[in-house]
């Protein structure tokens, strides 16, 4: 009998997320170790040693019953479980302390019901008037990345050379984002994307929800998540008045889990009887539009790295890639304003957004820095190009 005879479905579900993924490289390749090791590009020996431990740990633990994840409302973090061992163990154990925990996904789940039935009882916004050209080109479309806001973020002068906080970032957006506009073309449709980090946290305790790292934060979360909704509703307005048709492409990062997939529900709550305005709520890590012989792909990046965005491309989106000639793939993440080619994957260009926040206290004790910018991109639908590329940077005046 194989490893994978011995994984059913209660093993799985006590299975880590890397056994998890192990297990379903090895389902793919019909329990071939050499196949799924070189598929994951892990030694064999590491997934062996892996699986077998976990059937054996579950051979222990075949009555044991996962505790309840609530209390009178109230989330619990983990249990410390008395399991007892057979007799015959051969490693000579009596008791082992069995720890669960409730999984990332099950409370960014529960968060997501939860915005989505406050989102509800949000008063939509009033009709936008056009105030743009009134003959816009029909084959270009403008597309305007923000790359990671960060709101929220607070830096201090004399750290970081640059002082950063709520009040100065809502002063220097509507200036920012009032110059860009000024420098696009009179296109119908313009594509505005939250390219993920639109807030710099994600919870009360002022640390990222996956690796728990500590963030430099202006004061409560109630006064971030008034300034990003109010900062959102300008963009959005500012776009509506320009351009004909808007599409709003909402991607989350790893700053903002929740709070970025909860940005898409707002927008569209906030907007749902503005017909002028399409809203991509942010539900896939990668999410495509095609328009003519242009294709575009959107991602945050820190999930799939910019190198394998080509290839990714390519296998979720086979048809808009078959049907384009030019497909370009947006991001953040990186902080930097750049544009690549990569050889190894031709066909797609990938374009990282440039920031407006300065660098926080640890990002500049490490040395990181970037010029702060803003752009937008003319990109001709049925000729398949790039026609223009517009960048503003922050000035002292802003």
């Amino acid at each position: 009998m194989s490893i994978l005879d011995k994984i059913d479905d209660t093993v799985y579900s006590y299975a880590t997320l890397r056994q998890k993924e192990m297990i379903d490289a090895l389902r793919q390749h019909n329990g071939n170790m050499s196949r799924a090791s070189e598929s994951m590009k892990i030694a064999r020996q590491t997934i062996q040693c892996n699986l077998k431990g976990l059937v054996k740990r579950c051979d222990t633990q075949s009555s044991y019953t996962v505790p309840q994840t609530t209390v009178e409302g109230q989330a619990i973090s983990g249990y410390s479980t008395l399991v007892k061992f057979p007799e015959d163990d051969p490693l000579g154990r009596v008791l082992e302390w069995v720890k669960t925990r409730k999984s990332i996904t099950d409370q960014i789940d529960a968060m997501e019901k939860i915005a989505q039935s406050l989102s509800e009882q949000i008063t939509p916004v009033s009709s936008v008037k056009y105030l743009g050209n009134k003959n816009p080109s029909k084959s270009k479309i403008t597309v305007i990345p923000m790359g990671d806001p960060h709101i929220g973020l607070m830096t201090w002068k004399k750290e970081v050379g640059t002082d950063w906080d709520l009040s100065i970032a809502q002063r220097v957006y509507k200036n920012i984002f009032a110059r860009l506009l000024s420098e696009c073309r009179d296109t119908e449709e313009c594509i505005l994307i939250n390219t993920g980090d639109y807030f710099h946290a994600d919870n009360i305790e002022g640390q990222t929800s996956r690796s728990r790292h500590k963030l430099d934060l202006d004061g409560r979360h109630g006064k971030w998540l008034d300034v990003g909704g109010s900062l959102l509703i300008m963009f959005i307005d500012s776009c509506l008045k320009k351009f004909k048709k808007v599409t709003f492409v909402n991607v989350p990062g790893n700053h903002d889990d929740i709070l970025g997939r909860f940005l898409g529900t707002l927008a569209a709550q906030a907007y749902r009887k503005e017909k002028r305005l399409t809203v991509m709520c942010g539900d896939n890590p990668r999410q495509y539009i095609k328009r003519g012989m242009l294709g575009m792909g959107f991602a945050h990046s820190h999930l799939c790295r910019p190198k394998q965005l080509p290839q990714a491309f390519a296998m979720d989106a086979p048809q808009i890639w078959g049907e384009t000639k030019l497909r370009v793939f947006f991001t953040g993440h990186i902080h930097h304003d750049s544009e690549t080619i990569y050889k190894d994957n031709n066909g797609v260009l990938v374009v990282s957004a440039g920031i407006i926040p300065p660098t926080d206290a640890y990002a500049h004790g490490a040395g990181y820095s970037a010029q702060r910018t803003m752009q937008a991109y003319t990109l001709d639908a049925d000729r398949a190009e790039m026609v223009i590329r517009a960048s503003v940077t922050v000035r002292g005046e802003d």
